[in-house]
């Protein structure tokens, strides 16, 4: 028996989603992996462990350690750079929303996080002189257009697995998991 197009319009979203479910194990796709002592998922997990740990002592360190004034070589060439470096993420997340990518989720959550980071750099590092062009900045620019572009993402990983029919609509983005490994995946196992 094949499905035409009309019999999958008819179905509910559930019965699309048993469907999908059902190809994807037909094919092969959907069998979990043979476990593994530590596949890529662990120890990407691992490292973030080890780096949280030693990061701790690192911040007390610097806490304890930077002098509070200090003069820096290449002032203008950072801010450039870092000033380059967010026009070319904006831009980048600009063309793949236009071509509707899903690389822009990650590309304009990072830009984001740099507005972020914009934003609290010229705050601390404002003479006060231009500090309230600083905060203006930051309020009216930086932080809105970080806000924007972080809650989009984050919209984005819960809409297109509702409308690819794996999550059921309305389920917060913190519960739409990541797919269990598959014999699919092995791919990461080699090299």
């Amino acid at each position: 028996m094949v499905l035409t197009d009309d019999d999958i319009a008819a179905m509910s979203d559930d019965q699309r989603r048993v469907l999908i479910g059902r190809l994807a194990a037909a094919s092969g796709h959907a069998a979990p992996a043979r476990r593994r002592l530590a596949g890529p998922r662990q120890v990407h997990l691992a490292v973030l462990v080890v780096s949280a740990v030693f990061l701790a002592p690192w911040i007390a360190y610097l806490a304890v350690t930077l002098p509070s004034d200090y003069s820096v070589h290449h002032w203008k060439l950072a801010w450039v750079g870092f000033d380059v470096l967010l026009m070319v993420l904006i831009v980048a997340t600009l063309v793949l929303g236009l071509r509707r990518r899903l690389l822009s989720v990650l590309v304009g959550f990072a830009t984001g996080v740099l507005l972020v980071c914009d934003a609290g750099l010229d705050l601390v590092t404002s003479h006060r002189a231009g500090l309230a062009g600083s905060v203006a900045s930051a309020v009216l620019v930086e932080l809105p257009l970080a806000v924007l572009l972080m809650a989009e993402a984050g919209r984005l990983l819960r809409v297109v697995p509702v409308r690819w029919g794996v999550v059921p609509d309305g389920t917060p983005v913190w519960d739409v998991r990541i797919p269990p490994a598959t014999d699919a995946d092995s791919w990461l196992r080699r090299g």
